[in-house]
């Protein structure tokens, strides 16, 4: 085994430990490399979609864009109406 398939197995190992999910939704690991991470499921091992991995720098950033992007949109729609351009 290669180092890549060393810490793809660590990743793994963190995954599935119970201690790693906050509330049972989010996921907090700094042992696991990876910023996203598939969804826990509760039909067995499926995994459709991803959750960000809160514990690494990268998924806070990008969950800050994304909700600073929806402030920003809302703030616009909420000028607009104000200003009579929106009905």
């Amino acid at each position: 085994m290669d180092a890549e398939d060393v810490q793809r197995e660590k990743d793994e190992q963190e995954w599935l430990n119970p201690a790693n999910w906050r509330y049972g939704i989010f996921y907090y690991s700094h042992q696991d490399s990876r910023a996203w991470v598939p969804k826990r499921s509760m039909f067995g091992r499926h995994r459709f979609g991803g959750t960000p991995n809160l514990a690494r720098r990268e998924a806070r950033t990008y969950l800050m864009l994304m909700v600073g992007g929806l402030v920003l949109v809302l703030l616009l729609f909420a000028a607009l109406r104000r200003i009579g351009v929106l009905g």
